[in-house]
């Protein structure tokens, strides 16, 4: 089998076992129950985000292993996409690439809301799971989370899966595409209504499409990672989606 496409199979494995696990850790309600009085007992937390401050860590912790995993699998160093001397280019890369995908976004809200105004698309998107369980976390703490959850999920997508494609003989269109298709799937999968769904599906879409190119402009994963951090702190942390 080709390289490149071993190199697919075992990213998408990873990302769906990380999904799993993920998903079982609040899907069963003892699990969760027991994760809470082990979380309050060791550290103090009240009951009340013992949970969400634990899957935040789980949900980084799952995509820093699927990085290993894939990038022994691709042969590259993960350090290696760490490249970073701030410049005039990396600069406007950052700017654009933010102005981009929340614009995208934005076009695509405003579009919706005029063809079915009746969706409440804020309400929607605050009932995910993991949005849920951010806003239960005191104000002080709660804005980082999602910022550490896009960082790492943008070092695995845009930083070792497409690294590992390309470097491995993968045109890098397809390599873009792949990598898309997976991080919607990521997202998609988090939610439990077609609004949800929809919404994060096409936002993960634009992240996905931006972040590749910030990726291939300035060889560096630290853009697309400010870029995916800004967008996920903004929209987690309260701000309506109809503003």
């Amino acid at each position: 089998m080709d390289k490149s496409l071993i190199v697919a199979v075992v990213g998408y494995c990873c990302m769906f076992v990380w999904l799993f696990i993920f998903k079982q850790s609040y899907k069963n309600t003892y699990t969760k129950n027991r994760i809470t009085l082990f979380m309050s007992s060791l550290f103090g937390l009240p009951a009340s985000y013992s949970y969400s401050v634990f899957a935040s860590f789980l949900y980084c912790a799952l995509p820093t292993i699927s990085c290993i995993v894939v990038a022994r699998t691709a042969k590259i160093h993960i350090f290696n996409l760490f490249p970073f001397v701030m410049s005039l280019k990396i600069f406007a890369t950052i700017i654009l690439g933010v102005v981009a995908a929340m614009s995208l976004v934005s076009v695509f809200i405003i579009v919706s809301l005029k063809l079915v105004p009746s969706m409440d698309i804020a309400s929607e998107i605050s009932r995910i799971k993991w949005i849920e369980g951010i806003f239960q976390i005191p104000k002080k703490v709660a804005w980082l989370l999602p910022i550490l959850s896009a960082s790492f999920e943008e070092v695995f997508f845009r930083g070792v899966f497409l690294k590992g494609l390309v470097s491995n003989g993968m045109n890098t269109g397809i390599a873009v595409l792949l990598i898309t298709v997976a991080f919607v799937l990521n997202q998609v999968l988090l939610t439990d209504t077609k609004v949800q769904g929809l919404v994060l599906g096409f936002s993960s879409f634009s992240i996905s499409i931006v972040g590749s190119i910030m990726f291939f402009a300035t060889g560096s994963i630290i853009p697309s990672m400010i870029m995916h951090a800004s967008f996920a702190g903004f929209y987690a942390n309260g701000n309506d989606y109809k503003s």
